[in-house]
């Protein structure tokens, strides 16, 4: 399974106590083609993703987003197998 690569200028950092996620017009959209590709993909079809957890894809500084960004994490809440939502999640 391949997801989409980021590509552009994106930067996610911590700014008095609130995440902000800044991109070049490339890198949001491929930021934009990365999340619509995780709220897509058909966790079932996953072999390496567990019953009970969500598919999730890891964002790396440097690698992907520029280097004084924060690693960050782009996660599907609901569970592969049984839509479950985190323990403790709140929605809105």
């Amino acid at each position: 399974m391949q997801f989409p690569r980021l590509t552009g200028n994106i930067s996610i950092i911590d700014e008095e106590g609130k995440v902000v996620i800044a991109g070049d017009p490339e890198g949001l959209r491929s930021l934009a083609s990365l999340i619509t590709w995780l709220a897509d993909v058909d966790q079932a079809t996953v072999p390496y993703l567990p019953d009970g957890k969500g598919a999730h894809v890891h964002v790396y500084p440097g690698v992907d987003i520029s280097r004084n960004s924060r690693e960050a994490e782009l996660c599907r809440l609901d569970a592969k197998g049984t839509g479950a939502f985190p323990e403790g999640f709140t929605p809105r």
